[in-house]
């Protein structure tokens, strides 16, 4: 039941969403968001050591990549003070972002899979602020 219910509301939230919406193309700092997303899903539910230090080290380079990149919502500021202040601000939070992902990928290979959860805790919040502070909500 829950199964045919969620693929209901996937087939209605396709169906909703503009023609246009699929054609557009991903940008560079999407594209490591998505994969740093990818592994950080994959690692929250790993329970083999290995594995989950891979994904770590894969979420790890996305994340250096991302803070590279510059957020749209940031690049539509003026020029100045504050959009540098911005900037600093988005590539302190991936770098400390980084230094989390290192710090799982150190539990894993340690066997602390109970020190992988508290972090992965701590690994939402820092997602959750990152994007309050540098995604516009999209409408």
């Amino acid at each position: 039941m829950k199964k045919q219910l969620f693929l209901w509301s996937c087939a209605a939230g396709l169906m909703l969403m503009p023609a246009g919406a699929a054609e557009k193309e991903e940008s560079p700092l999407a594209k490591q968001m998505e994969s740093m997303n990818d592994a950080y899903k994959g690692f929250r539910r790993e329970t083999d050591p290995v594995k989950g230090a891979a994904q770590a080290r894969e979420a790890q380079q996305a994340a250096l990549k991302s803070a590279l990149e510059t957020p749209e919502m940031l690049k539509a500021m003026p020029e100045g003070p504050a959009k540098v202040k911005a900037l600093l601000e988005y590539r302190k939070m991936l770098g400390k972002l980084f230094v989390t992902f290192c710090e799982v990928e150190e539990a894993f290979l340690n066997g602390k899979m109970d020190e992988v959860e508290k972090i992965v805790a701590a690994i939402k919040e820092m997602k959750k602020a990152g994007h309050d502070k540098f995604m516009e909500e999209e409408e």
